[in-house]
């Protein structure tokens, strides 16, 4: 799938998401599909992100982390 979009200097394409599944709060892992926002929910202190990672809830200070990335070709990333 080629990107579409330049954000960043980033390349976005509408169908990835790229997150880091770390809670900016204390290194717990979230739970997809959880939270007052569907998107992921942290169990160890209940911070709440949203279905783009934006914290919305909580104790955590930051969004969740979107770690480097390429795309090496049309139909493959390399992420990290």
């Amino acid at each position: 799938m080629p990107p579409t979009t330049i954000t960043n200097n980033l390349p976005l394409v509408a169908s990835l998401l790229d997150l880091s599944g770390i809670c900016t709060h204390l290194g717990c892992v979230p739970i997809s599909g959880a939270g007052d926002y569907n998107g992921w929910f942290c169990p160890c202190h209940g911070s709440h992100y949203d279905v783009s990672g934006r914290i919305r809830k909580g104790p955590a200070p930051l969004n969740l982390e979107v770690p480097p990335y390429k795309f090496t070709s049309e139909d493959k990333i390399l992420i990290g």
